[in-house]
């Protein structure tokens, strides 16, 4: 885990915190801000919550999906340019609604669905060719590096690139780098030019809309509901998480090295308690994320999930 400020200093620490980490699904806020930048958002008259969802890796609840397709038909496409592929919505009672119906879900469901959205609308404002997106080469996947590289203070010759889960790319940099990126979405204006402007529009959708960033229930919406616009949270696969501190200009990325997304949550809420950022008020609010309660097969708890680290400061 690395806390760092939008200078690259190190605030505090945990583990290794210059580990390579691929940021995977938290890098879609900078993606997010790619599309921005296409001029696409003004020319389809992209709202803040469709914004977000462009941010998200979204539960497929019915709003999430009807802001994709909204988005889709206004830039004069359908699904079928989408190349995320299909899974079951994330969202228990709308996976249920389908069964019931006898629907399969389509690629709207995806939980990535938003980002490859926001990339189809920007190549078609662009007039960039649409059946390449997903590919390294493709101009749109090129701006993304770049506004990576800008974001985390990293040459884009030393970001490791691999592809996702959804088909696109994805990067890979140092804790310590990951950190300074979301410190600077929490202080745009940190941001190098012409970035600055697409951060605050990314950070404000996403702070704003939590319910379009993840969904019910899910952490990065209830931690956002619960700091009440301090704290901007985007989860990856394979537990990584980003975070950015607003009032402090902090960014926080942290990585579960076995890949457990179970420890998250509990880390993160630590973390934050260690920091002095977070309230024991909203600790309470978020108290089955922050001491998760372990049943077995008679759903008797019979334990809970702890934290067992201390962060170290850069000054210790």
């Amino acid at each position: 885990m690395a806390v760092v400020d939008t200078d690259g200093r190190l605030i505090a620490s945990c583990g290794e915190p210059e580990r390579p980490t691929y940021l995977r699904s938290s890098a879609k806020p900078f993606q997010a801000m790619a599309f921005v930048e296409t001029g696409a958002a003004e020319a389809f008259a992209v709202t803040a919550p469709e914004l977000a969802v462009i941010a998200a890796s979204h539960s497929g609840e019915p709003p999430h999906t009807a802001a994709v397709a909204s988005m889709l038909s206004r830039a004069g496409i359908t699904e079928a340019a989408l190349l995320n592929g299909v899974h079951p919505p994330l969202h228990g009672p709308t996976r249920m609604a389908l069964e019931r119906e006898g629907k399969p879900p389509t690629v709207l469901h995806h939980n990535c669905s938003g980002k490859h959205c926001g990339m189809v609308c920007g190549c078609v404002h662009q007039g960039w060719d649409l059946r390449t997106y997903v590919r390294p080469d493709n101009p749109l996947q090129r701006r993304v590096i770049d506004l990576m590289a800008a974001a985390s203070s990293v040459d884009r010759r030393n970001i490791g690139v691999a592809i996702d889960g959804c088909g696109v790319p994805t990067f890979e940099f140092p804790l310590t780098a990951f950190a300074r990126a979301f410190a600077r979405l929490a202080r745009p204006d940190s941001m190098p030019e012409p970035h600055c402007r697409p951060a605050e529009r990314v950070r404000d959708a996403m702070v704003s809309n939590p319910g379009m960033v993840a969904g019910e229930g899910r952490f990065d919406t209830r931690l956002m509901e619960a700091c009440r616009g301090r704290s901007l949270a985007k989860s990856g696969a394979e537990a990584c998480q980003g975070l950015a501190l607003l009032d402090r200009g902090w960014g926080i990325a942290l990585k579960i090295e076995d890949g457990g997304s179970r420890a998250v949550a509990v880390a993160i809420i630590e973390v934050l308690r260690q920091l002095d950022a977070i309230t024991e008020g909203e600790i309470e609010a978020l108290a089955d994320l922050a001491r998760p309660p372990v049943r077995n097969y008679r759903d008797e708890v019979v334990g809970e999930g702890r934290p067992i680290f201390d962060s170290q400061s850069a000054g210790r």
